[in-house]
């Protein structure tokens, strides 16, 4: 992996350190806040929020909720003490033992970091 990029551990771990009163949350309003931020990912496809143009275009744009998705998905995973570095090639294990894709996971291997 190549300095700066951006890992699951890394932005779990980021997030965790955030010490501002809006990410002092536990289980409940991190579930909440992620489910919240769902419907505004349903709403964004809906109403064809489209890509965002620029940084002050991001508000209700797909990019916007899925990033926001992905932040109280790991914000709850901290609340529960989970560490999804380690779940999630358990879990692609898994999916390929009963869904096989033809490529396995390993984040070592450089080819899925190709432009297709």
């Amino acid at each position: 992996m190549e300095k700066g990029s951006i890992t699951i551990r890394y932005l779990q771990r980021y997030i965790a350190s955030k010490q501002n009163q809006l990410d002092d949350y536990d289980q409940n309003t991190a579930y909440i806040k992620l489910v919240e931020e769902v419907g505004e990912l349903a709403r964004a496809i809906i109403h064809r929020g489209g890509h965002a143009a620029g940084p002050d275009a991001l508000k209700g744009t797909l990019e916007e909720e899925l990033c926001d998705i992905l932040y109280y998905t790991l914000k709850l995973a901290n609340t529960m003490g989970v560490d999804l570095e380690t779940w999630v090639p358990l879990k692609e294990a898994y999916n390929n033992s009963r869904y096989p894709s033809g490529i396995e996971f390993d984040p070592a291997d450089e080819s899925v970091y190709r432009e297709k």
